[in-house]
Order: C-alpha cells, then structure tokens, then sequence
C-alpha cells in the first residue's frame, strides 16, 4: 500500500501540532500505526503515557524539542530516537522559533493514550531510552556496497516490541529485496526511490508505503543524492 503525501491532509490531534498519517487502523493495517508529526513553535505534546504493548518510538527529523521521559527533561535533534514503554510518562515541548519534526510509531494499532499530571522534572543530558543521533551506524549487510543502517530503536534502547532504523542509500545502489513475517512500514526521508520488488514504483520525499507479511521490499537509488529511508518493523531485532 503506497501512501502518497501529496493525496493527504494532516490532522491536529494537539493544537499546532499537525500529523500525516502513515500507517495505522484506518488504512487496514492490523499491527502498526505510524505518523509524520510537526510541532509548531510554541507548541507540543502533553504529558501523557501509553496502555498495554504500546511502546512509542519517536524520531527526530527536523528541529529541536525539549523531550521529558520518565521523569527527566533532554534535548533531543535530528536524528535522535526515544523510545518510550507502555505506562512511562513523556512528552514533547518545542521552546524554538523553528518547526519541529518527528516520526512516531507503535507496534499495534490504535494505541490507547491516558493523559496525566506533568511530573517534577530533573535536568539531563542523556538517558537510556535515547538514542542519539548517528551512534549506531553500520553496513546494511554483508556483500551490499552503498547501503548503510542506522539503528534507532531496538533492543539496545529499552524496546520489547518495536525496531527502527533509517537505510541510507547511495546513488546507483540498492538495498537487497527481503520480506518478513509482519507488516513493514516504509517512509521516504529523501528520495526518490524506486522499488525493485514487483513494479518500479517511485517513491517521492515524504511518501510512504506499508507492505504486508510476506510480500518482498526493496529499493534503488537512481537520483545523484544519497537516499534515506525509515523502515519500523513490529518486532524486535535480533
């Protein structure tokens, strides 16, 4: 299922804070619900937390916003990651003049949120469930020239339910075509990318794709830039 951005309109759950819709119930996904969510300046998220399996992976793309999760306040950037477990307390505050960018995924789709009083905050600069941005750069696989990984959540951040990684790739090259025993969500960071499972469909800059168990995904970079995508699988690596 391709999800172009341009047949799209975003929705405000909060005030000034816009979200496109990426994956989730209302498309017919059954396992994951994912969203593009921008922050306004002045503008963000409450403190809030998730019931059940609904573990939140949240990662940065664009600006700067003051994170709290499980009781302390960190800056997070473009490409940080948070990973945030069912019943711990987070939010998202953009204190900025610039827009703020995040995707943000669940394993399960809807997830249930329960708002709750903001907490005493204690001052960081780090914390377990972030992952910064870069820190876990590597080669997508063996034998594969011009494709690197980037790990944002999994089971080195905290998560139980949820991996996450960006796949950055070069021009003229491809990631190999796999496929998976869950749903896989695709969104394009930049692009285009052009699809070398099945048809050659591309993929523009912010569009995205959610491919069901079993069906092979892969990707090409005709362009002369590096493209980037974000893949979140509903299972944990390893």
């Amino acid at each position: 299922m391709i999800i172009r951005r341009a047949d799209q309109e975003p929705v405000d759950r909060y005030p000034g804070c816009p979200r496109y819709a990426i994956a989730g119930a209302d498309f017919g996904h059954s396992s994951l619900h994912v969203g593009d969510l921008y922050y306004q300046p002045g503008h963000g998220v409450p403190h809030h937390y998730h019931t059940g399996g609904a573990e939140e992976t949240q990662i940065m793309l664009e600006g700067e916003l003051e994170c709290w999760v499980d009781g302390k306040r960190v800056t997070v950037y473009p490409g940080d990651t948070v990973t945030a477990a069912p019943g711990v307390g987070h939010a998202f505050h953009n204190r900025t003049q610039t827009l703020g960018r995040m995707i943000t995924a669940f394993p399960l789709t809807p997830p249930e949120t329960i708002h709750i009083d903001d907490p005493v905050l204690e001052d960081a600069t780090s914390h377990p469930a972030i992952v910064r941005a870069g820190s876990r750069r590597g080669i997508y696989a063996d034998g594969v020239d011009g494709v690197e990984k980037v790990e944002l959540s999994g089971d080195f951040s905290g998560a139980t339910s949820t991996y996450t990684y960006f796949v950055d790739i070069q021009p003229g090259a491809a990631m190999p075509v796999e496929s998976n025993g869950s749903e896989t969500a695709i969104f394009v960071v930049s692009g285009p990318v052009v699809s070398i499972a099945g048809d050659e469909t591309e993929l523009a800059t912010d569009d995205g794709a959610v491919v069901t168990p079993n069906e092979p995904y892969g990707f090409a970079n005709n362009g002369n830039q590096v493209a980037r995508l974000l893949l979140v699988h509903p299972f944990l690596n390893g």
